[in-house]
């Protein structure tokens, strides 16, 4: 049996912080802020669908935590059948189909939002004559990091052939530490009666004092069982802006109508329909509507609750969530709010 000898001549101390200094070096090149959607980029997969990376490895266009990908349903369609390790939420941009989710047929229209739990089996269907668009963003690249992304094909296979998720150990009892493991790892397992879809015309949009219209379209307070992802609606008024702030997590912003920019670290960065705009750890922003007749719409989508809440305890006494001390968000009182669906494409 052969030996391996460490040879280096360098300390431990040298290495790690080249190592660390070349990894800043590289995912500051990968930066970008406002990410367009382009249907051009679609292309065909094994799938049966169309996909186009916004942010992800497989674009060549990695991130730490979150992807983004947009995809296609071609007219009288049904995809295969597949699962993986990470959830996902699923944002209908046009047209109309269904997802079945372990089994379970749920129809959608534009601006429904759904989740797909982690090891569910799913797959996607469009039965008329026009195409079916969605957007989805993930925690994909998270778990590629903690080699935990496994993704698994079902073909065509009917859903009572597939295997079932992995099942957790079965409560045992005890006071010793490996039985309260096997316990709290149960009751972490997801229920079956989770949430997986926020119909558009069901989402509560309520005045904030951070200057916008919002409202929650996967979060656990709305019965929605994640690991973290969660996804609000915002909607700014004509002419107006919401409050500036900064966190130490990513936030992830899709236009869905409108137009607008954002000031990011004193930069000024436009953006319109399909656009994601990136804001990165740690930058001061605030995001305004260009319009004086129309709304702009936004969708947050952040991984806060697993990765922003760690990094919180561990950074302590650093404060990850910074607001000015008086907000500086417009008075809404006064403002007259455009029906909610404003701009909401045909099914």
């Amino acid at each position: 049996m052969s030996e391996s000898h460490t040879t280096t001549g360098v300390t431990h101390y040298e290495v790690q912080k080249k190592r660390r200094l070349s990894t800043l070096e590289e995912w500051r090149g990968y930066r970008k802020t406002v990410i367009p959607t382009d249907p051009s980029k679609l292309v065909d997969t094994p799938r049966r669908m169309k996909r186009a990376v916004q942010v992800s490895k497989d674009g060549d266009a990695p991130s730490q935590v979150l992807d983004a990908n947009l995809h296609e349903i071609p007219p009288h369609t049904v995809s295969t059948v597949h699962r993986h390790s990470w959830d996902a939420i699923v944002f209908i941009t046009g047209g109309s189909g269904w997802t079945e989710i372990d089994g379970k047929r749920i129809q959608w229209q534009p601006w429904d939002t759904l989740h797909i739990p982690a090891w569910s089996w799913h797959r996607h269907g469009n039965d008329v004559d026009r195409p079916a668009t969605f957007t989805t963003w993930s925690v994909q690249p998270m778990f590629e990091i903690f080699n935990a992304a496994i993704l698994e094909e079902g073909g065509d296979a009917p859903f009572e052939d597939l295997p079932p998720a992995p099942v957790p150990a079965v409560a045992v009892e005890g006071d010793d530490p490996y039985s309260r493991r096997v316990r709290r790892l149960l009751g972490q397992s997801r229920p079956e009666d989770a949430r997986l879809i926020t119909r558009f015309e069901d989402a509560p949009f309520k005045v904030t004092p951070r200057g916008a219209r919002s409202a929650f379209l996967v979060d656990q307070s709305i019965g929605y069982h994640t690991t973290g992802l969660t996804a609000v609606w915002h909607q700014l008024a004509p002419g107006l802006f919401q409050s500036r702030h900064r966190h130490g997590g990513d936030a992830w912003l899709y236009c869905v109508s409108g137009h607008g920019h954002s000031e990011i670290d004193g930069e000024t960065y436009e953006w319109g329909p399909g656009d994601l705009i990136v804001v990165d750890y740690f930058a001061w922003h605030q995001h305004f509507n260009d319009s004086k007749d129309e709304i702009a719409s936004l969708i947050r989508v952040h991984n806060f609750d697993t990765l922003y809440m760690s990094m919180r305890v561990m950074l302590d006494p650093l404060d990850l969530f910074e607001e000015l001390p008086k907000l500086d968000a417009p008075d809404l009182t006064n403002v007259v709010w455009p029906p909610v669906d404003e701009g909401r494409p045909l099914a």
